[in-house]
């Protein structure tokens, strides 16, 4: 930096448009990405619906890709898990197919991969 003293302004004056976090604990909490983290905690200790759930997981995931947020690693391999087994699901059973998961299955299996994050140990930032 002595050498090009100006450096440090002209990087603060152009942050990065892409945000990206491999950690829970890096999450800015004002973000998409924390929503899709706090829908998780709500839909897995049963304070969220199913259908609000995948409502809100939706509309958080739209948000996360409009905003330019990444998440990798551990975590953004528990969130594509989320996305997958959410392709499994029908908020109207009406709608449901053979093979389909109701609510319950749905709680069960997003439990299960949100369960296996934290046990895990990669929850945490490597600080």
């Amino acid at each position: 930096m002595e050498r090009h003293p100006s450096l440090s302004a002209v990087a603060a004056a152009h942050p990065p448009e892409h945000r990206a976090w491999s950690h829970l604990d890096d999450v800015d909490p004002t973000s998409a990405a924390a929503r899709q983290v706090a829908l998780l905690d709500a839909f897995t200790d049963g304070t969220c619906s199913a259908p609000d759930f995948a409502h809100g997981w939706w509309e958080a995931r739209r948000a996360s890709r409009a905003n330019g947020e990444r998440v990798q690693g551990a975590l953004g391999a528990l969130f594509d898990r989320v996305f997958m087994i959410l392709e499994d699901y029908s908020v109207d059973p009406d709608l449901a197919e053979p093979g389909d998961l109701d609510d319950a299955g749905l709680q069960t299996a997003v439990r299960a991969a949100w369960d296996a994050y934290r046990n895990s140990g990669t929850d945490q930032s490597q600080q």
